[in-house]
């Protein structure tokens, strides 16, 4: 007989602070120490010890270290005595997504299905459902739903909503866990049904969410806009439905929330071609939107559609060269429009660019990503040009353009040989994100040439650590894609190098090449580059997290969580103090999305020159959550983004350390170019 679910009557927030407030000072620094240094042996002892609050939060620190070697006896703490135990094993074991083989992901998935009949404090049911979402295998889904529909909280039938989201994230759907969902959305009203939204606006089966068109429908007018935006993105899901098209319209054009407007423009779009009579000049109209953010998703929505045998081929035309020929609109706008156009266009679109380009109505940041979609000859020359420049942005961007352009299937084989050239003269370059693309580009199969492998080698003997670990891991993935015998040798060298992430690229690349594991060459455990442990500035930011950020659009407060990142904390902490971000720009904005700043370089390349780890903790990507960016685990550095909305998907990939306490309106006016003109401890 399957357990009775039985749920406790008080749910206590579990979070990282509580998890250690009864710690010694000395023994919380110990087991943050080895999670920061990722010292898998020492974290393996505490998880055993008799203590449960140390047993609790060496279990939490487990989330950020992510040793698969840690999750048989995590599995064992799921039935710990200790409710917090209880709580950060299940919290830590769902944070294994991107590290685990398929048995360990049904090992993992069986025994979070296995506590949810036998657990009654509800914190620790709802970090079961999260990780059930977050690592759960195809099997279990159903099982959750399952268990989702006996839940009598409303908070944790919500948690179960937004797992299904957290599934069709990573492709898991299926009809029961879309119903589910959608009964959801319209049967509670407790704050948290945008987790249902979310989850029919996640799932990529367009027959599984349209088959609950009227209940999304019906959402399109809830009072909240979390609600109303993913509303939106899972109407366009409903494409050939009329009352989904009316919805959207009236999103489109009376919503009052800018968010809700950019989801419902780029769902509108992605409507079947019978309501373009309909829908297109309300598209062509919103181009020139006064909010920028609404003006940049419609024109990024139009280069999307097959319109240019349409009857509205020529209206979309003139939309889209009015906005790059007008100085009234911004850099990004006219950069947007000059690539919709391209892509919309083709070889037709090239004279226009390149007479705005001549007449100086296109910069060539503006000018250089729209030429990628021009197949045109004197395109790839000037795409060649620009290549060989001293601009290392515009060299990057024209590398890039240059695969985009030469590499598509049906270009001449004449463009591949004058491109492959310029690929290799690229690898010599000074810089390193040049250096990085154009290794990117010879790792393409279409530009297979016999000089590559050789002259990737010799690139990555002249390139280190850390300046130009970037443009290692680009040069050791291409060799690794071109199967290359001349990289064994090197290759083997990074193995062992200081920086865990390039010695583990090489073993992959090793493997590709040589059919052979080099898994076991790899050191289980190696010290980090860079520590900064630096407990008086942590204790100093407990005391005052407040950071206010002056921008040139005015200003924004938030509150570091030095408890749910200690490190990141000290390391921003540091970079503030120092000024490091004062001038910086604002170098990517989405919108709806994010804003994110704090590379030195201004291209999404840049850092402080080092590299920190991961820190995963119990906060979630709300609305208004500071977050670092990154390439990968254990790679941050100093760019940090701010969030426009709920973003479920970044939880457990991206470290949070904030949450803007007052001036999101600020954050929302915020866009790519604006500078973060000064940026302080509050006094």
């Amino acid at each position: 007989m399957k357990p009775t679910i039985v749920l406790a009557l008080l749910l206590v927030a579990a979070t990282s602070s509580l998890l250690c407030q009864n710690l010694p000072e000395e023994t919380k620094r110990q087991i943050l120490i080895a999670q920061d240094t990722r010292n898998v042996d020492s974290i393996s002892r505490l998880l055993s010890d008799t203590n449960p609050d140390v047993r609790a939060f060496a279990a939490f620190a487990c989330g950020s270290v992510q040793d698969t070697s840690h999750i048989f006896i995590l599995s064992k703490l799921l039935a710990d005595s200790n409710s917090s135990v209880r709580t950060a094993a299940a919290f830590a074991l769902g944070q294994y997504n991107y590290v685990v083989d398929t048995v360990q992901r049904t090992f993992i998935s069986k025994v979070l299905l296995g506590r949810l009949g036998f657990e009654r404090r509800i914190e620790t049911l709802i970090r079961l459902v999260e990780a059930l979402g977050k690592v759960g295998d195809e099997q279990s889904l159903n099982v959750l739903v399952a268990s989702g529909m006996n839940f009598q909280a409303n908070s944790l039938k919500c948690e179960t909503a937004l797992s299904v989201g957290r599934y069709a994230y990573r492709n898991i759907a299926s009809k029961t866990a879309s119903a589910f969902a959608a009964d959801i959305l319209t049967a509670i009203r407790s704050g948290d049904e945008w987790k249902a939204a979310y989850a029919l606006m996640r799932i990529n089966d367009t027959t599984l969410v349209s088959n609950h068109t009227g209940q999304i429908v019906s959402s399109a007018s809830h009072q909240s806009a979390d609600v109303r935006m993913f509303v939106a993105l899972a109407l366009g899901k409903c494409s050939s439905s009329v009352m989904a098209v009316n919805a959207l319209v009236s999103l489109v054009t009376s919503d009052p929330d800018w968010r809700v407007r950019v989801n419902a423009v780029k769902a509108i779009a992605k409507m079947d071609t019978a309501f373009h009579t309909r829908i297109l000049p309300l598209l062509f109209q919103s181009a020139t939107d006064s909010s920028e953010h609404i003006s940049l998703s419609v024109i990024s929505s139009l280069r999307d559609l097959r319109i240019r045998r349409s009857p509205f081929s020529a209206a979309c035309r003139k939309t889209l060269v009015d906005i790059l020929s007008d100085k009234k609109y911004t850099s990004r706008q006219r950069r947007e429009a000059a690539i919709a156009l391209a892509k919309l266009f083709g070889a037709d679109a090239y004279p226009i660019l390149a007479d705005r380009f001549r007449t100086g109505l296109l910069t060539e940041k503006e000018y250089v990503p729209a030429l990628a979609h021009t197949p045109d000859p004197d395109a790839l020359s000037a795409l060649i040009n620009f290549a060989k420049g001293t601009d290392a942005g515009l060299q990057r961007e024209a590398l890039e353009a240059i695969q985009t352009l030469a590499g598509a299937s049906q270009r001449d084989s004449e463009w591949i040989r004058i491109a492959i050239p310029v690929f290799l003269a690229s690898l010599q370059s000074d810089n390193m994100t040049v250096v990085a693309t154009a290794a990117n580009g010879l790792a393409r199969s279409v530009f297979s040439d016999a000089r590559s492998g050789p002259a990737l080698v010799e690139t990555l003997g002249r390139l280190k650590v850390p300046d130009d670990s970037d443009a290692i891991l680009a040069v050791i993935q291409a060799l690794g894609a071109l199967k290359s015998s001349h990289a064994i040798a090197p290759l083997e060298s990074e193995l062992n190098n200081p920086d865990r992430h390039i010695a583990v690229e090489a073993a992959k690349s090793l493997q590709a090449i040589t059919g052979t594991s080099y898994a076991h060459f790899l050191k289980s455990h190696s010290t980090p580059v860079y520590t900064n442990h630096d407990w008086e500035l942590w204790n100093r930011i407990r005391k005052n997290p407040d950071v206010r950020v002056k921008t040139s659009k005015g200003l924004f407060t938030f509150k570091m969580l030095p408890d749910e990142a200690p490190f990141t904390c000290i390391n921003f902490a540091s970079l503030i103090t120092k000024g490091f971000f004062d001038g910086l720009l604002f170098h990517r904005v989405v919108p709806n999305f994010v804003i994110q700043g704090g590379d030195p370089r201004g291209d999404g390349w840049g850092g402080p020159g080092y590299a920190i780890r991961s820190e995963f903790g119990f906060e979630h990507y709300e609305r208004g959550m500071v977050g670092v960016a990154s390439s990968g685990k254990d790679t941050e550095g100093s760019q940090w983004f701010v969030t426009h909305c709920n973003t479920p998907h970044l939880d457990g990939r991206y470290t949070i350390f904030g949450k803007v306490t007052s001036g999101m309106d600020v954050v929302d006016a915020i866009q790519a170019g604006d500078r973060i003109e000064e940026m302080r401890f509050a006094e």
